[in-house]
């Protein structure tokens, strides 16, 4: 298998444990709804009998956290790779790069480090994701990109300086203004630091009272909680839909090149990653991450990438 361009979609087979939550899923909305109804339908009168949802929705509320924890369970060992890492960019001070050759030789000669807390041994798959650039702000582009659906601490990180070196280059040269015209204004008291800590001080003290002065009823409180569950379950799934169908029709990404590695022993993992033509150093900002694990580690990313 050679380089392929990223093409960032939803992982429909890796995700399929979603789809035995929705028997359990719709018993709850229903239960929500009409758990809002019997609040407001009660007179005086109570109960605390559970509604059918629990029994009914046992088995596939259990079959879909199995599946879950199956798909999940596994995290593969990962490794990232940037410019700013010490001992690995060129480079002096803020001026660092890293071309996209050096970066495959720096990702194939850690697979034989055993150091860190996951060491890599046995038959295992790699998959490995380049982010292909030659500025700072194409960098942090590219990144956003990825972190937007896969963060990874290392890479927010190189992200988030990469975009604050490409402000600075960019803003070095241009001198602040000199101000508006002479004019009278407004002193801006809520900036000063004992307002803030008074304002703060008091405002705790008036929400105690507040509570103590507060004149609701239990069963209000209930309707109101059941109403705010009812608005997040749709939140929630709306969310999950908007996301789908964001990522239904993927573009490949040219900036960022994946490869599938494997099975083999990390030696042989090596050899392959460096047998195969990487991109030239006219990308002389460039960084990249490798998962290493087995095949079922590592189908949800491999799925995510378009592989």
């Amino acid at each position: 298998m050679s380089w392929a361009a990223v093409t960032m979609r939803w992982p429909a087979q890796a995700t399929q444990w979603l789809e035995g939550l929705d028997v359990a899923k719709g018993l709850a909305s229903a239960e929500l709804v009409s758990t809002a109804l019997r609040l407001g339908d009660l007179d005086g009168l109570a109960t605390t009998a559970p509604g059918p949802v629990a029994g009914a929705a046992q088995a596939a509320i259990a079959t879909g956290r199995a599946a879950m924890a199956e798909q999940l369970g596994q995290a593969p060992a990962c490794l990232v790779v940037t410019p700013f890492q010490r001992g690995v960019g060129q480079g002096r001070g803020y001026q660092r790069f890293l071309s996209a050759p050096n970066l495959v030789q720096v990702l194939a000669d850690k697979l034989l480090d055993t150091s860190g807390t996951a060491v890599v041994a046995g038959e295992q798959h790699a998959l490995v994701v380049l982010f292909l650039s030659m500025r700072f702000d194409q960098l942090a582009d590219t990144l956003s990109r990825f972190n937007a659906l896969l963060p990874v601490p290392e890479l927010l990180r190189t992200e988030k300086r990469a975009r604050h070196l490409s402000l600075l280059e960019a803003q070095k040269w241009e001198l602040p203004g000199t101000g508006s015209s002479l004019g009278w204004g407004t002193l801006p008291l809520e900036r000063c630091t004992i307002t803030k800590a008074s304002k703060q001080s008091l405002s705790s003290q008036l929400a105690v009272l507040e509570g103590y002065t507060a004149d609701s009823s239990p069963l209000a409180d209930l309707t109101a909680l059941a109403a705010r569950k009812v608005a997040h379950s749709a939140a929630c799934d709306q969310q999950l839909k908007d996301l789908q169908e964001q990522l239904a029709n993927p573009t490949p990404d040219a900036s960022m090149l994946t490869l599938m590695l494997g099975p083999g022993q990390p030696a042989e993992l090596r050899r392959a990653l460096l047998a195969q033509t990487s991109p030239g150093h006219e990308w002389v900002l460039c960084a990249g991450v490798m998962l290493v694990g087995p095949l079922e580690a590592l189908s949800f990313v491999q799925e995510l990438v378009g592989l």
